[in-house]
């Protein structure tokens, strides 16, 4: 017996039950049914289709993604957009954007629901979890997703979903359960919760967000440079590791050393030398990726973490950041030039192993008289090198 085809109307006819002249007819020869399939649309190209798609994803009030796992590009709705108050096409096409709006509380349970879908544990999930607004609240949704299409070796190459606002029910849900709490413990009686002035609850906590933000602040920055130290920097490579191994994306890592710094601060003192480390990571700053991590190692040591970014790449964006360092007065009269170390992550390295083919290029630089780039590629002992001309 064929399959059914589950497209079909769930509801079958005799040959004296009245079809529907909206429906077209299909015999299965195995029965003596004739059974009818309802089409909504009879697009006769795919442009059509298109076209059809897009209205409805602009309309809903449910903002769609669409994730292609091959190239990482993430396609969302215009309602995205406006659910969360941003102009439309704001953010790039990417996982970032979605993983940096992601409530810093929400973040690990939503990364383990959807390492579940990418590792194949299941074919879809949702969750609820907060996501940040233009205006800097959040907004919960609920988060659908289904796999649509595999790759011949089995991993996910497809993934649909979709974000809907949820959040007055889930305020309304959250403080009916703190007030049953209240109530239960006898802390406070009804006619208290009532009088609670909801203005005054949002002024608090937002004060209170504010500060804890500028502590994190303080304890992630490096005051000087007003860069990542060194605290924020290992907390962000073992994220990207993370990162990378969940959408196996490339990454690398790039140590860079300003050479003879201790020369500046003796020729000119300890003031024109701090005036020459801001101003060079200003500049640095100035031409990196937003996704990307500028931090202060220490001294006059620096690292920079490279998503999405292969070792060719980085080796080439290294070199033009020397470059820019060596041509660029940081402070009157004064010109540096830097070494740099280049490694890039593989799913079998350590931090430590990434961190020190890195630092062994670096000294590598050092060795053979600084003002250049070289990397160490896994499985080869020959280093890759762009020597100063």
């Amino acid at each position: 017996m064929s399959k059914s085809n589950p497209s079909r109307h769930p509801h079958a006819y005799s040959h004296s039950s009245p079809p529907d002249p909206l429906d077209t007819k299909s015999i299965d020869p195995s029965s003596s049914h004739i059974t009818y399939q309802h089409k909504t649309y009879q697009h006769k190209t795919i442009a059509d289709a298109d076209k059809t798609l897009n209205c409805i994803l602009d309309i809903i009030a449910e903002g769609s993604w669409d994730w292609d796992g091959k190239t990482g590009r993430v396609v969302r709705s215009t309602a995205w957009f406006k659910m969360l108050g941003y102009d439309v096409g704001t953010f790039q096409q990417n996982v970032y954007t979605w993983e940096n709006v992601i409530h810093k509380e929400d973040y690990d349970k939503v990364m383990q629901s959807f390492e579940k879908i990418i590792t194949r544990k299941t074919d879809s999930y949702c969750i609820d979890y907060r996501c940040r607004k233009s205006d800097g609240s959040y907004l919960w949704i609920t988060d659908r997703s289904k796999v649509v299409e595999y790759n011949p070796d089995g991993s996910v190459a497809r993934i649909i979903g979709a974000h809907q606002d949820i959040h007055q029910q889930k305020i309304a849900q959250l403080s009916l359960f703190e007030q049953n709490q209240q109530l239960a413990l006898g802390n406070v009686t009804l006619e208290k919760l009532i009088s609670i002035k909801t203005e005054q609850l949002e002024a608090k906590n937002k004060l209170l967000e504010e500060k804890i933000l500028e502590i994190e602040r303080l304890a992630n920055t490096d005051s000087l440079t007003n860069i990542a130290n060194r605290k924020k920097f290992e907390e962000a490579l073992n994220s990207e590791i993370s990162r990378a191994n969940r959408y196996e994306h490339a990454l690398s890592l790039v140590i860079l050393d300003i050479d003879h710094f201790k020369l500046i601060n003796d020729s000119f003192g300890h003031k024109i030398g701090d005036q020459v480390l801001q101003n060079m990571v200003s500049a640095v700053v100035n031409n990196i990726r937003d996704v990307d991590i500028f931090a202060r190692w220490g001294g006059e040591e620096f690292v920079l973490i490279l998503p999405c970014i292969a070792i060719e790449a980085a080796l080439n964006f290294s070199e033009r950041l020397r470059q820019l360092i060596s041509q660029t007065e940081l402070s009157k009269g004064v010109y540096i030039t830097c070494s740099f170390g280049v490694s890039e992550y593989h799913n079998t390295d350590t931090v430590e192993d990434l961190f020190h083919r890195a630092d062994q290029a670096l000294y590598r630089v050092k060795n053979n008289g600084r003002n250049s780039v070289q990397c160490e590629k896994k499985g080869m002992s020959q280093l890759q090198t762009l020597l100063v001309n």
